[in-house]
């Protein structure tokens, strides 16, 4: 009974993000659509215009034009694009994008964002990140509190509830705490409301993302994921 609890609620929160489109107004939410080639200058650096289209970046509250492409900074805060033949591989798909703050000599934070309207239905925001990483969601300036609701072997999946921003229009914005940061990846909205977690509830679906990792290409999206994990809970409540 319990595992059949579970098959209902990770198949709905994640099989039917389809419903809500997942874009809205917003645009590149999985960072596929880059202006290629992307020619690095002496910095290793890109316009960000061509790295992440749709989205403008800050870093200690100034707006940037330029992002880091295939590394990092060595010791100040930075957005970064990261593709295939980096040594920082993306999460999802050919890239994904990093947010890298510092807090010595005074807490310095990088963030992206990007104005449109989050689908009317719409319940819940879903990405993932590293599972070391820290990063903070945010719309229309109030904090979108977060909860992890799967894992695979080299990302996680979080969520959070927006069900009030339905059908409005307003800021998205990821930011890097001080001291903190990682990957971006796969923002999506979704029609499903993020479930209260129990520990088991965590503990069941972690393990079936590391279970299921392997048999997917790094292309896979979330939501093909989902109808595998739902035929493997329903098969397990039988």
């Amino acid at each position: 009974m319990r595992t059949g609890i579970i098959a209902t609620v990770v198949c709905a929160m994640l099989a039917t993000q389809d419903a809500a489109s997942g874009q809205g107004l917003f645009k590149n939410l999985d960072f596929e659509h880059p202006n290629v080639p992307l020619v690095p200058d002496a910095e290793f650096q890109v316009p960000i215009s061509d790295a992440i289209p749709g989205w403008a970046g800050y870093v200690g509250g100034s707006l940037v034009d330029r992002v880091a492409y295939n590394t990092v900074s060595l010791g100040a805060a930075e957005i970064s694009l990261q593709g295939q033949g980096s040594l920082f591989q993306p999460l999802q798909g050919n890239y994904s994008v990093g947010l890298q703050s510092v807090f010595g000599g005074g807490p310095t934070t990088a963030a992206i964002t990007q104005t449109g309207l989050v689908p009317l239905g719409s319940r819940s925001l879903l990405f993932v990140t590293g599972p070391a990483d820290k990063l903070e969601a945010a719309f229309a300036g109030q904090v979108i509190p977060t909860i992890q609701l799967g894992a695979g072997l080299n990302y996680i999946l979080l969520g959070g509830d927006i069900t009030r921003f339905a059908g409005e229009t307003g800021e998205l914005r990821f930011t890097s705490p001080p001291s903190g940061g990682g990957l971006l990846d796969e923002i999506q909205f979704s029609t499903q409301a993020v479930p209260e977690p129990g520990a088991a509830w965590l503990s069941a679906v972690g393990i079936s993302f590391v279970a299921w990792m392997p048999l997917f290409r790094r292309r896979s999206r979330i939501r093909s994921m989902s109808r595998r994990i739902c035929c493997c809970f329903t098969t397990r409540a039988r």
